[in-house]
């Protein structure tokens, strides 16, 4: 998959959720084959979704150097997933990919991306209309 496939994905991920509400992309890029791509994902429940994402596309895939995803209520955070070499997450079995959870505790986590964000967001966080 290279970089303009994956941004197309992303985009169709967040435009086909019916809890977003609003979206704001921005995409770096760098070279033909690696981008800065950041975010802000609001739903309709008023929580957001800031995000970042530095990739590049490879042999295997599209390759995540870096990624973030900040959930939040207005300033008041409610989970955030990170791969940044955290020293509070050094000794988990799953270092450098971690969960900052709304107690300011960090646990193990698989490595993240934005459709497993959305999903959990989707399935524990918002209330589905009838």
């Amino acid at each position: 998959m290279n970089i303009n496939d994956y941004i197309i994905q992303l985009e169709s991920l967040i435009n086909t959720s019916s809890a977003v509400s609003a979206c704001n992309l921005t995409i770096d890029r760098k070279t033909e084959d690696i981008a800065f791509i950041s975010g802000n994902i609001e739903f309709r429940d008023g929580s957001a979704l800031d995000f970042k994402e530095f990739c590049e596309s490879a042999r295997h895939g599209i390759e995540r150097y870096k990624y973030s995803y900040n959930y939040r209520l207005a300033s008041d955070i409610l989970f955030r997933y990170d791969n940044a070499p955290d020293p509070g997450a050094k000794g988990l079995k799953t270092f450098p990919h971690h969960k900052h959870l709304k107690n300011n505790k960090i646990v193990e986590s698989k490595q993240m991306e934005l459709e497993d964000v959305l999903e959990e967001i989707e399935g524990t966080f918002i209330v589905k209309e009838d």
